[in-house]
């Protein structure tokens, strides 16, 4: 899934943001979303003016890399939600970093917790490890939502993860999607190291049902490796499987762990998103390299927004705790 852009100066006069990266050209979709075709535009100009200038750069780790197999992109970006996709399972999906949307104040509820809105994430997020120290693993379990046929196309997943706000370049994450396509409902247990496409398990190795209770673990053994285990505690069934980053440019940073809810992108575009009632978190925690075990009390919310409506509602309920709801 991808990451959101990092944060940027706010009241700047511009209505632009450029990118400039160097990235492969197995990476299309970063094209394809982020510099934006005149459909996204206009989808853009229906929405909030999201973002000002700044400078985000992806370099390759050797120049080698860089003169044998990649591209330039130097454009100026519109940061325009992806055109919505059907939920076809037969298509490639995958995650993405968070559509930050900036404002001009950063909301705060009674909690005092930050408020972040995005146009496809909604949970909790630590933006940031302490000083020194990186994230190297994040914990947390949920149960899946019961998903009543609705006679029409909706979806989401559920997941959690390392990186992809703040460092936007890489995501370790795994979950469980569920999907609602007229009167068939699907649900399916996935990962994946973003930018690469997700994974999904299958049914006979890792089946998931409606009211199962899924315990996530996203490891990070360095930040080429990590080691991702998903364990439905209700059918006694556990999966994991060891991954490496797949290219240099998209190695862990450790600055970032998320729980979320997701409106992914499948067929080129995010899914509409499904109405999944309210989805919890618990057990949540990360630890970082410095064996620091940290809670959610100083995570920001991410709330979803998407052409000036707000699409979900989270509440931190404790420090190993967070509810997302469908608002």
């Amino acid at each position: 899934m991808v990451p959101p852009l990092p944060p940027v100066a706010r009241n700047t006069p511009a209505d632009f943001r450029i990118r400039f990266a160097v990235c492969e050209p197995r990476f299309s979709d970063i094209k394809t979303i982020w510099i934006g075709s005149d459909n996204q535009s206009e989808l853009f100009r229906q929405s909030r003016s999201l973002p000002t200038p700044s400078f985000f750069f992806c370099f390759a780790m050797k120049l080698s890399t860089v003169l044998s197999g990649s591209v330039l992109i130097f454009a100026p970006l519109t940061w325009a939600l992806p055109p919505r996709g059907l939920s076809n399972r037969g298509s490639k999906r995958h995650s993405n970093p968070s559509f930050r949307i900036e404002e001009a104040d950063t909301a705060s509820n009674s909690a005092n917790t930050t408020i972040q809105y995005s146009g496809n994430w909604s949970g909790a997020v630590l933006v940031s490890p302490p000083s020194g120290e990186i994230f190297n693993s994040a914990i947390g379990t949920f149960t899946v939502p019961s998903m009543p046929p609705a006679g029409s196309n909706g979806a989401a997943a559920a997941w959690v993860g390392i990186d992809g706000d703040t460092f936007a370049t890489a995501i370790l994450q795994a979950g469980v999607y569920f999907s609602v396509s007229g009167d068939s409902v699907q649900y399916g247990a996935w990962y994946e190291w973003w930018p690469d496409y997700a994974t999904d398990i299958d049914t006979d190795d890792f089946p998931v049902s409606a009211g199962d209770v899924i315990t996530v673990n996203i490891e990070a053994t360095s930040n080429s490796e990590g080691t991702v285990t998903l364990t439905n505690e209700s059918a006694g069934m556990n999966f994991a499987i060891n991954l490496t980053s797949p290219t240099k440019l998209s190695y862990l940073g450790g600055q970032n762990a998320e729980w979320i809810i997701e409106d992914y992108t499948q067929n080129g575009g995010l899914v509409p998103l499904a109405n999944w009632g309210t989805v919890t978190f618990v057990n949540a925690s990360a630890s970082t390299s410095a064996n620091n075990k940290l809670g959610l009390g100083d995570a920001t919310i991410f709330d979803i927004e998407q052409y000036n409506d707000i699409m979900t509602s989270v509440t931190i309920d404790s420090d190993s705790s967070v509810s997302i709801s469908y608002a």
